[in-house]
């Protein structure tokens, strides 16, 4: 689009310098998604404050990148869907799997597949997911608690990818490296 700036920490307003301090400190550089986001000190701390809280759900970190991955497919975030390619494989996934999430195949675990399919309905049904969907979620052997943390991965991912599509981020070299190791 090329309305928004990608700041590093020198241009960064007021704020969000400290911000992206913390963000190279998790991931060793700072994420193009950072970089724009950083217009906004108050925006780019709510979403590492989400991400902080997502991460500290009782999804393992591989459930965590599959419901990730599942809404940046879903929301066609080529950025997003890069960047959680890379981390879930740092976090244990199989290439196969990861190609399965984000293709929509059947996945040979079923409770990652039932995982991949509540956060695709969460997505496509907008929140409105009946109790037989809730169900099988449970069924597969999740929580209730874990329900609304799927669903806490869900806002994060459509921040970050509704932001990614305004700014017009692409992905770093480091995730695109990452993805495809």
């Amino acid at each position: 689009m090329g309305l928004f700036k990608q700041h590093s920490d020198s241009t960064a307003p007021q704020g969000s310098a400290e911000v992206l301090a913390k963000v190279k400190d998790r991931y060793g550089f700072i994420p193009n998604l950072a970089a724009f986001v950083a217009e906004s000190p108050l925006a780019l701390d709510a979403i590492m404050n989400l991400s902080g809280f997502f991460d500290r759900s009782s999804l393992t970190p591989q459930e965590q990148q599959i419901v990730l991955l599942t809404v940046a497919t879903l929301n066609g975030c080529d950025y997003c869907k890069t960047a959680h390619t890379g981390l879930g494989r740092m976090a244990g996934l199989e290439a196969g799997t990861l190609k399965a999430v984000a293709g929509f195949e059947p996945l040979a675990d079923a409770k990652l597949s039932a995982l991949r399919d509540f956060t695709r309905a969460l997505v496509e049904d907008r929140g409105w997911v009946g109790d037989e969907k809730v169900s099988k979620f449970l069924n597969a052997g999740y929580t209730k608690a874990q329900v609304f943390e799927v669903v806490m991965g869900v806002a994060l991912k459509t921040f970050t990818n509704y932001c990614n599509h305004l700014a017009g981020a692409r992905p770093n070299p480091e995730f695109v490296a990452m993805a495809n190791s």
